[in-house]
């Protein structure tokens, strides 16, 4: 990404990398992550101003995390915008920014089951992504998929998903006749669900019925973020945006759904 990420800087704002001289291949989803990094290197240019430095550091960190590091020498994040940085339409620029930015950056690391966070250095303003650090190919292998999903338009569209991927499929409406289907079936690898539901219980509430450990649970939903069932949504498991492809599928499930 060198070449588009100089692109975008004035020759007065220098681009520095710090990369490790061997990482072997790893499981990323590519358009996520150069959309991630371009969008914190815009975010460093804007804070710089006329004139300053941007450094993109890409490192391992424990044999667990791929981490990238984007760090900028302007005034660094406000304790305003360390708090509130990655609420959709938060913006320190006035009428010129979206405020989108970073919310988007945050949605799209947390669903590949990784981590943001914000800080500030000696210089200026850091913003590190942690993605889970995968072998190629170590995506999540076939297996039985409990779909839950009241519209029959929708879950009839994901089952063709899943069963494009391998799965196999089973399904549900309600987080009751779910919770059935899981007593009944131990052999569930995966589940799938939507956060409104038939009945008065939601997809927050089936995340939180006990199953086995190496049984990941993805939300998925077409709620705006700052929706409070979103929000709250976001504290049980990994939530998957609608629409959404079956790369994006497939690695929420790979990454797993501990929060």
């Amino acid at each position: 990404m060198s070449g588009l990420l100089r692109r975008t800087l004035p020759s007065n704002i220098r681009l520095d990398f710090s990369l490790p001289e061997r990482v072997a291949p790893v499981s990323l989803d590519r358009a996520m992550m150069e959309s991630c990094v371009l969008n914190l290197v815009l975010n460093a240019r804007d804070a710089c101003g006329s004139r300053g430095a941007i450094a993109l550091t890409v490192r391992p960190v424990q044999e667990t995390w791929l981490e990238f590091t984007v760090a900028d020498t302007g005034p660094g994040f406000s304790p305003d915008a360390l708090a509130h940085a990655l609420d959709p339409f938060f913006t320190t620029k006035g009428g010129e920014g979206s405020g989108l930015g970073l919310s988007m950056v945050y949605d799209m690391t947390k669903l590949a089951g990784g981590r943001i966070t914000l800080g500030n250095t000696a210089t200026g303003g850091r913003v590190t992504l942690r993605l889970p650090l995968r072998p190629a190919g170590d995506a999540r292998p076939p297996g039985l998929v409990l779909l839950v999903e009241d519209s029959p338009d929708l879950r009839s569209a994901l089952r063709d998903m899943l069963r494009g991927a391998g799965h196999s499929v089973i399904e549900a409406a309600s987080v009751a006749e779910a919770a059935g289907i899981l007593a009944d079936l131990p052999g569930i690898s995966a589940i799938l669900s939507d956060i409104v539901l038939e009945g008065s219980e939601t997809g927050i509430d089936l995340a939180r019925l006990p199953r086995p450990a190496d049984c990941p649970l993805v939300l998925m939903t077409s709620l705006p973020p700052d929706d409070p069932l979103h929000r709250a949504a976001e504290q049980a498991a990994p939530v998957l945006r609608k629409p959404f492809t079956a790369a994006q599928l497939d690695a929420a499930l790979s990454a797993g759904d501990r929060p």
